[in-house]
């Protein structure tokens, strides 16, 4: 049995400046309370942390290369870098092996450098995480293609990759979901979902960016994307991972330990 604790969209901002836009979207409490959630890690019985994605809120202009304001914009990737760094001691500070992907507000180049080790595939308490980097078109809809399509494509046919895998991604797969005018599942998720259906090599799909969350299973794969994190009750949910069955979802509120 493994244990798998997942959380999403933290929108962090402590050394950066200001907060996210909403102001549903908590930034600057982000740092004490998953201080707070790292704490309960050995309660929880976790074996593995998966984060997928917007772990911090960093303004579009500068993953663009420019300043939101009058400071140079070296202030800014230096205060980027710094919060990805707050987060990482948070993390390693449990023991626990993490996983993590980046998100459409994250600075792609900054989390590569604070998380080397965040590669495409990571073994970690028994199952194999392979972990997506894709991006939004120019509608705003997700495309999985080029190295990432190729990894894909990869991972569900070659043999040396047959064994349980666990697949995370900022953006969802199913189910499909429009909101506000904006696609959340990615172009071609029908083709994706059936292509890692069909493998039988892959237990969970989890996912971020949608911020009510959600929960799904098809043909024995379950797709969960945890309610943001930077909005109260600032939730997260753990996964109890057993072979030969299916996969149990925990749901948890931040309430518990605010």
């Amino acid at each position: 049995m493994i244990r798998v604790l997942h959380l999403s969209d933290l929108h962090l901002r402590h050394h950066q400046p200001g907060s996210a836009a909403p102001p549903v979207r908590r930034s600057r409490e982000m740092p004490e309370l998953l201080a707070r959630l790292m704490a309960r890690v050995p309660e929880l019985k976790a074996d593995v942390i998966v984060i997928t994605g917007d772990l911090l809120d960093v303004p579009d202009e500068v993953i663009a290369g420019e300043s939101p304001d009058d400071r140079d914009l070296s202030a800014w990737l230096a205060e980027a870098e710094q919060d990805f760094r707050l987060i990482r001691e948070s993390l390693a500070a449990t023991g626990v092996p993490f996983v993590l992907c980046p998100g459409n507000h994250d600075h792609e180049a900054l989390f590569s450098r604070v998380f080397p080790e965040a590669g495409a595939v990571a073994d970690a308490a028994g199952l194999r995480f392979v972990c997506f980097w894709d991006e939004l078109g120019p509608d705003r809809q997700p495309r999985r293609s080029g190295a990432s399509r190729d990894l894909f494509d990869r991972v569900l046919t070659a043999p040396e990759h047959d064994v349980s895998q666990i697949h995370i991604q900022h953006y969802t797969v199913y189910p499909p979901i429009t909101s506000n005018g904006a696609r959340y599942d990615y172009l071609g998720a029908a083709e994706i979902k059936d292509s890692l259906e069909a493998s039988g090599r892959v237990r969970a799909v989890l996912s971020g960016h949608y911020h009510p969350g959600v929960l799904a299973e098809e043909s024995g794969v379950l797709y969960s994307g945890p309610p943001a994190f930077c909005e109260a009750p600032h939730p997260f949910r753990v996964y109890q991972v057993t072979d030969g069955s299916g996969i149990q979802v925990e749901d948890h509120s931040g309430v518990a330990f605010s």
